[in-house]
């Protein structure tokens, strides 16, 4: 486990416990708790940088390709057709991907939740239930 300490506002990291209290014997103590993995010491204090901004358009791109989302609605048509529910994946996905549909009104970029499952689950869980 990694330790930080700190003396006049520079930082150190240690994970060798007799490093650590030789460093402490010298003044050095620890630094508070670092609040995230990407937070970077800065100015002697952690800053933790914004969450990157996506339009809901950038956002689902950045999870599935046009030919997924047209995989998926087709996956959703053919088990309607065949008079079989959707299974929880495919429910989930479906409801994540109308959320963004309904978010691409406001094209401002913003934080947005990851989707509930991969198209690899839900196309997996949609192809054995038309199997069955």
């Amino acid at each position: 486990m990694t330790t930080y300490l700190i003396l006049d506002g520079q930082l150190r990291a240690e994970t060798d416990e007799a490093a650590i209290a030789n460093l402490r014997r010298k003044g050095w103590v620890d630094a508070p708790a670092k609040p995230s993995d990407d937070a970077q010491w800065q100015d002697g204090a952690w800053i933790v940088p914004p969450a990157p901004t996506y339009s809901p358009e950038a956002w689902t791109s950045q999870h599935f390709t046009a030919m997924q989302v047209s995989a998926l609605q087709r996956f959703e048509f053919a088990l309607l057709q065949a008079g079989k529910p959707l299974g929880p994946l495919m429910t989930a996905l479906k409801a994540w991907m109308e959320g963004m549909l309904v978010a691409s009104v406001d094209p401002t970029p913003r934080t947005f939740p990851a989707p509930p499952c991969s198209y690899e689950a839900a196309s997996a869980e949609a192809v054995a239930a038309l199997q069955s």
